[in-house]
């Protein structure tokens, strides 16, 4: 896959969907699409290294850094999996709306995400 989108999600979806890698069009030269082509033909899987580090990230232990959540942010990020708007996750917690969100920064901040589909993705990952 070759591409200006660097989101997570989609890095994923193309993964999953049979991608022999994913390069940034904007982070290589076009000398390097022609060498990661033949790494591909050869049976390689090329990446460039922010996304490498994106996948890297997503198969870190995540037990880890669940624990370095609050009561409250994994209160929070235990009813974002279970598919709660924020509005709802205010209401079932009598908390703000305001202070769903601020929890929600800290949240992605801590397990080193951007979206709520990768921090529920971590919370699901996590040993039971």
């Amino acid at each position: 896959m070759l591409t200006e989108h660097e989101d997570s999600d989609l890095v994923f979806e193309a993964l999953q969907a049979g991608a022999s890698g994913y390069l940034s069009k904007d982070r290589i030269s076009p000398r390097e699409w022609v060498i990661a082509i033949r790494d591909v033909m050869r049976g390689g899987a090329v990446m460039t290294p922010n996304i490498a580090r994106m996948v890297m990230r997503y198969f870190e232990e995540p037990m880890t850094q669940v624990i370095d959540l609050t009561r409250r942010e994994r209160e929070v990020l235990s009813r974002l999996s279970q598919g709660l708007m924020y509005k709802e996750i205010a209401e079932t917690l009598a908390i703000s709306l305001d202070t769903v969100r601020k929890h929600l920064g800290s949240i992605y901040r801590k397990l080193h995400v951007h979206s709520r589909t990768d921090a529920v993705r971590h919370y699901l990952r996590r040993p039971r």
